[in-house]
């Protein structure tokens, strides 16, 4: 695969997320401008961001050749971006990330990242052992492609989310 067409699959792949999303009911989407290179000083912190009640989304959209996400492929501003947002109640923020040849997609949450991240590790790689924090997102493949049932994904996220708030809650009344 060259680099163009990898350039061009990452975008298709962006864009079939994107389509996920905006076939769920009642869901907005809006794709941040990606200039390359920070062109005219614009760095944005995700792709997307998405609202799907109850919930904010801030989504990075990466698509890696074989079994390993490196660190290097998320920017400074992308991570601390969306880990500023996802401290604010409400907000969810990770990276889906397509393995290719692996035929996996995995959302990342980016507090996992960063963790991984502040150990040493160099990459996210899918033969270490499975990260419960990880949320693999199933479809249907196509030709090239998969088509993505993204409700599954979000109701996971929203019952995580939410059991992550209770359990704040619970801390706080035995203080």
């Amino acid at each position: 695969m060259s680099n163009q067409e990898g350039i061009n699959r990452g975008k298709e792949f962006e864009n079939v997320i994107r389509k996920g999303f905006e076939d769920l009911p009642d869901t907005t989407v809006e794709r941040l401008p990606d200039p390359t290179m920070g062109y005219l000083g614009v760095r944005n912190k995700c792709d997307f961001l998405i609202y799907h009640f109850p919930f904010q989304y801030y989504i990075e959209c990466k698509s890696v050749k074989d079994h390993r996400l490196p660190m290097a492929n998320v920017t400074f501003n992308q991570r601390t971006g969306m880990l500023e947002a996802s401290e604010k109640d409400g907000v969810i923020a990770g990276i889906i990330c397509w393995f290719i040849h692996e035929d996996r997609t995995i959302f990342i949450p980016i507090q996992t990242f960063e963790k991984y991240r502040k150990a040493g590790e160099r990459s996210i790689n899918l033969r270490n052992p499975w990260d419960d924090t990880f949320i693999e997102i199933t479809g249907k493949k196509k030709r090239v492609f998969f088509e993505y049932d993204l409700a599954e994904f979000v109701n996971t996220c929203c019952k995580r989310k939410l059991a992550e708030r209770r359990s704040k809650i619970g801390r706080k009344r035995k203080n």
